[in-house]
């Protein structure tokens, strides 16, 4: 709603200037007066530095417009969390009670998990790092406990302590990870992104600690079935060093990277409301039986099996897939051939 509410404010007027054929776009925003978006369009086509000046003048725009957005939705956030957590709203007394309300935040003083000890203490600002750009003071809310009055350790849902880089930057790290991208690389995509400087030991150290939250998701238990499920697989070429060494541009030694053939054995969840699902995939080197058989057996594990739900495999007509599901499932569902 406070999106919608902040684009309804925002509007773009169209005015001709003096000559026919050139138009100049001016962005006013929340009636504040003209922000610096003055653009002009002409009835030639526009192309080289030209546009990408223009395209530079609206991602910065959209850029700001996200940002801004997004710090309400954060803060209000975090006080609806603060608000259930300590039971009360915000300007409510503190009710003394014998009932203790536990939490999992901590006083760092005594040790109290009671948040009827528990009070609020201002806010302190911090800055954080999303895919849309860096956010500056962002107001994080400070409890105090009454017993002691040492602060509270606060976890927030949606905020990592010690952690400048929001959730959404994980999902950047992890796609950077899985296509070969080199740390330098994904750290100079990154600081255009941010606008700021970012160093390769926190993507790394990012990286590293997510790479095994990923193995584990492919042990996890299937918490829902899917009646119908489509195997196939997807070629792509991934690069990795080679023990030969050569010079760059710059003088340096840099091993050589080589393109090497690999697919994605991927297994897709398919429901009746229309629902569609990827609850796994394998990178293999071909698509040949024990590859198959690998990702199938896993699968069965998971909970993918006839007595869960499992009605129709839907798979094309590659030998090795063929004959990894007659080893795994021996019969017990409908192939269906795609």
């Amino acid at each position: 709603g406070k999106v919608n509410t902040f684009l309804s404010e925002t509007s773009v007027w169209l005015q001709p200037a003096p000559s026919c054929n050139v138009y100049i776009l001016e962005h006013i925003t929340n009636g504040k007066g003209r922000a610096n978006m003055n653009i002009t369009f002409s009835t030639d086509k526009i192309k080289g530095q030209e546009r990408k000046a223009i395209l530079q003048i609206v991602q910065d725009q959209a850029k700001t417009a996200a940002l801004e957005a997004i710090r309400p939705i954060l803060q209000s956030t975090l006080e609806a969390e603060l608000q259930v957590k300590l039971g009360r709203a915000k300007y409510v007394a503190r009710t003394v009670s014998s009932q203790p309300r536990l939490c999992d935040w901590q006083c760092a003083g005594c040790g109290c998990v009671d948040a009827n000890q528990f009070i609020r203490d201002g806010h302190y600002q911090r800055q954080l790092q999303t895919g849309w750009g860096t956010l500056n003071h962002l107001k994080i809310p400070m409890v105090e406990c009454v017993k002691c009055g040492h602060d509270v350790r606060v976890y927030w849902t949606i905020l990592e302590k010690y952690q400048h880089f929001w959730l959404d930057l994980d999902h950047k790290a992890l796609f950077g990870s899985g296509f070969q991208h080199s740390l330098r690389q994904m750290a100079q995509e990154w600081s255009v992104m941010l606008g700021s400087s970012v160093g390769l030991r926190s993507i790394e150290e990012r990286i590293n600690r997510l790479e095994p939250l990923v193995l584990k998701s492919h042990q996890a238990a299937l918490i829902k079935i899917p009646p119908v499920v489509q195997f196939d697989g997807i070629w792509f070429s991934l690069q990795t060093q080679t023990d030969l060494i050569k010079q760059d541009k710059r003088g340096r030694q840099r091993r050589v990277h080589r393109g090497e053939r690999r697919v994605v054995l991927v297994a897709l969840g398919l429901w009746p409301d229309g629902t569609r699902q990827i609850i796994d995939w394998d990178v293999a080197k071909a698509e040949d039986q024990a590859s198959w058989e690998t990702l199938l057996n896993r699968l069965y594990e998971r909970g993918l099996q006839p007595e869960g739900g499992l009605k129709v495999i839907v798979r094309d007509g590659g030998g090795g897939l063929g004959e990894a599901v007659a080893l795994v499932y021996g019969g017990q569902v409908i192939e269906q051939r795609c």
